[in-house]
């Protein structure tokens, strides 16, 4: 029964709580995951259903687990239809994507490939890390906060305009007068 319970994760261990030797634990288990039953194609619903791309690790991470529940339901005797394959991925992306979204509602007609293409090539557009939205990220990061060098909002200190004017003209960089930098100007 050790063995059993150790190999299972918390939410797995729920199932065999109350069982009382390793055979009714496993009788519990072979039903829950190797059954074509009802069960199964609920759990594996549900698993498909609560997939986002905000519970993976990127698109491509969310796509892979999305055919992997996708191809378990096959196995199990449950097909789904091409449309509802892609209501489901798109259910699942942020709202950040939401104009691609729409746009591909559109279409008369998308395959997976060519959807799982699209999806790849709008994250690198929008996600600031992992391709998301360079120019986007730098537009924003330009503006937030105030600069440490003369207060006024929209740049940085290495990009101050009052510092590269007081370093050109050779002026002593003092603490007292920045507060009065941009009426020196």
């Amino acid at each position: 029964m050790a063995t059993i319970a150790l190999a299972l994760s918390a939410a797995e261990k729920e199932h065999i709580i109350e069982c009382t030797t390793p055979k009714a634990a496993w009788d519990i288990l072979v039903k829950l995951y190797e059954g074509k039953g009802r069960n199964r194609k609920s759990m594996l619903l549900q698993e498909l259903f609560r997939l986002s791309l905000g519970t993976t690790e990127g698109m491509d991470a969310y796509l892979r687990g999305v055919r992997e529940k996708m191809s378990e339901l096959s196995t199990v005797g449950l097909k789904l239809e091409e449309d509802v394959k892609l209501a489901i991925i798109l259910n699942g992306l942020p709202e950040r994507y939401r104009y691609l979204v729409v746009s591909l509602e559109k279409e008369e007609k998308i395959d997976f490939d060519e959807l799982t293409a699209r999806l790849l090539e709008e994250e690198k557009k929008v996600d600031p890390v992992e391709g998301r939205g360079v120019k986007m990220a730098l537009k924003f990061r330009k503006m937030e906060g105030d600069c440490h060098y003369c207060g006024q909002q929209g740049h940085w200190k290495r990009d101050c305009p009052v510092r590269k004017y007081r370093e050109e003209k050779g002026q002593e960089d003092r603490k007292e007068d920045r507060k009065f930098a941009k009426y020196s100007m």
